[in-house]
């Protein structure tokens, strides 16, 4: 629940961040989401691509990769909510 709770809003974070070229926010929202990919089964290499996107905004390059990767974020993330919300009522519901 804590996954489900936090994740949205540094999704939205991490986006609206981009659009402001807000680069200590970004590399912030996504220096909280790095370790709950582990926690919750993300790819390894979803990690890396967060990491270099925290490379990016601390050098404030902006580049088109940099979109490209925190928009993969942003779907990765959103799907595992999506099929972790899904688990979390099933268990809720068999109690």
């Amino acid at each position: 629940s804590l996954y489900l709770e936090q994740t949205p809003p540094l999704i939205e974070s991490m986006k609206q961040s981009l659009v402001n070229q807000d680069w200590n926010l970004l590399h912030s929202s996504v220096h909280k989401m790095i370790p709950s990919f582990s926690i919750v089964g993300i790819d390894k290499s979803f990690e890396e691509m967060a990491k270099k996107i925290q490379a990016y905004a601390t050098s404030s390059e902006q580049t088109d990769a940099i979109h490209d990767m925190v928009l993969t974020l942003d779907e990765v993330c959103t799907q595992a909510c999506k099929e972790l919300k899904e688990e979390y009522t099933k268990l809720k519901n068999s109690k």
